[in-house]
């Protein structure tokens, strides 16, 4: 787990660190970075539950170059007004990390992550 304003590490885990990175928590591929976080209405994390009522516990970059997005965007049940939604995956396991949003509005793209899915620490 991570915190996206401040790392928590301890000491001798904070040397290792030589960034702000945030991995794949399955394989361990770099996904995106914390000075990437945005603040769409609402906060940089928020709790969004899923038609089927799965929470998931959602943080927002403005960019994950480790994820790649798959599927058309889908307005239906988007948890940001105005945004359409397709599927992010992890480029390097494609594990299911969160959602790629889209829109006319600004900013006209942004990732949702689910929180869990992503690690300040490589494997």
């Amino acid at each position: 787990m991570f915190d996206v304003e401040e790392d928590t590490a301890p000491a001798a885990e904070a040397e290792e660190l030589t960034d702000d990175a945030l991995y794949c928590a399955r394989c361990g591929y770099l996904v995106t970075r914390r000075r990437w976080a945005f603040s769409p209405s609402g906060g940089h994390e928020r709790v969004c539950a899923n038609p089927a009522g799965r929470l998931f516990k959602v943080v927002s970059f403005l960019e994950a170059p480790g994820a790649a997005d798959h599927g058309p965007p889908i307005e239906d049940f988007t948890w940001f007004q105005g945004y359409a939604w397709n599927f992010a995956h992890c480029r390097g396991c494609s594990d299911h990390l969160g959602w790629r949003y889209t829109s006319d509005q600004d900013p006209p793209l942004f990732w949702g992550l689910i929180k869990d899915r992503l690690s300040s620490l490589p494997k």
